[in-house]
């Protein structure tokens, strides 16, 4: 007969097993749902309907790779602006409608999929176009409308 083996704690260095305590109250005070990173905290169980975003001094691309490491979403960003400003602030409701506020200043487009939970697939931030040629030349005269009969 073979006798069933005890478990060895003697194996385990006592300051991983003093950790756990520290380790399980933080877990349970964060939930599963809450992502920090860079001052940017990131809570909700359902993204598509309402989600929960604080930002403090952190730029808008930190944001961006939260929303990337947490969901999964691909951020395809041309623009340098979003990696100099920082903002705080803290937004609610679904992705799609926070990413139109976060993203108003920006020439961005969102690819939305029933696949994803956050009803997100992709995030397109282009560079700001060049402004484009002047409508007249300065100081040539202005065409007037021919005359009403």
């Amino acid at each position: 007969m073979s006798r069933l083996s005890r478990p060895t704690l003697h194996l385990v260095p006592r300051r991983i097993l003093r950790g756990l305590p520290l380790a399980a109250a933080v877990t349970c005070l964060l939930g599963s749902s809450a992502l920090l990173a860079d001052g940017v905290t990131i809570a909700g169980e359902s993204p598509a309907q309402s989600l929960d975003i604080s930002i403090d001094k952190a730029p808008i691309s930190a944001v961006l790779q939260a929303l990337h490491e947490k969901y999964g979403i691909e951020v395809i960003n041309n623009s340098t602006d979003l990696a100099s400003d920082q903002v705080s602030l803290t937004l609610t409701g679904s992705l799609p409608s926070i990413l139109e506020r976060l993203l108003r200043n920006q020439n961005y487009m969102i690819v939305r999929s029933e696949k994803n939970a956050t009803g997100v697939e992709r995030i397109l931030i282009s560079a700001a176009s060049p402004p484009g040629p002047p409508k007249s030349t300065p100081g040539a005269p202005r065409e007037e409308p021919p005359p009403m009969p």
